[in-house]
């Protein structure tokens, strides 16, 4: 397994990926994806058996970016790290994959000196498996955001320092 930044050969696979787990995700085209990348302090794949396995997009505070969750961390804290969005290939789902990202995450943010670690998972459809992983982590819950009546997320954090 190798964790990597993204390059121009994966961005069909994220694209992919991406769509796939949209019910959980803002759908993203070529364009967003790459302004996305573009704006990112960290962009970065799973490759497993020289396949895309996973990804992970990510970002710190003070970044142009349209996102309501974003804002609010943005509004609430000075320095910290927002994970956009962390998806898995359902081929590889169950190997740790997502864990593996996370805890390179964990490592990057303090090796960056950022005291948190920001994310927002759907309670309102329900995302059950991301909020048990993130619980896992001991990311704490700091607000609940409703979007509108059939959308509503538990904005997170994990604090590193």
């Amino acid at each position: 397994m190798i964790i990597r930044p993204v390059e121009s050969k994966d961005i069909d696979t994220i694209l992919e990926l991406n769509e796939k787990s949209v019910k959980v995700l803002s759908p993203l085209n070529r364009p967003a994806l790459l302004g996305l990348i573009e704006m990112s302090i960290l962009t970065v794949v799973v490759e497993e058996d020289h396949q895309v396995a996973g990804f992970l997009i990510g970002l710190t505070q003070g970044v142009a970016y349209e996102s309501i969750n974003y804002a609010w961390f943005n509004n609430q804290y000075e320095a910290f790290f927002y994970v956009d969005r962390i998806v898995v290939s359902d081929q590889f789902r169950g190997q740790g994959i997502a864990s593996k990202l996370y805890e390179y995450v964990t490592k990057w943010a303090h090796e960056q000196a950022l005291p948190h670690i920001f994310a927002e998972i759907d309670v309102l459809p329900p995302n059950t498996p991301s909020l048990l992983f993130h619980q896992k982590f001991g990311f704490k819950e700091l607000e609940l955001l409703k979007h509108h009546e059939h959308k509503m997320v538990s904005l997170q954090g994990l604090t590193l320092v």
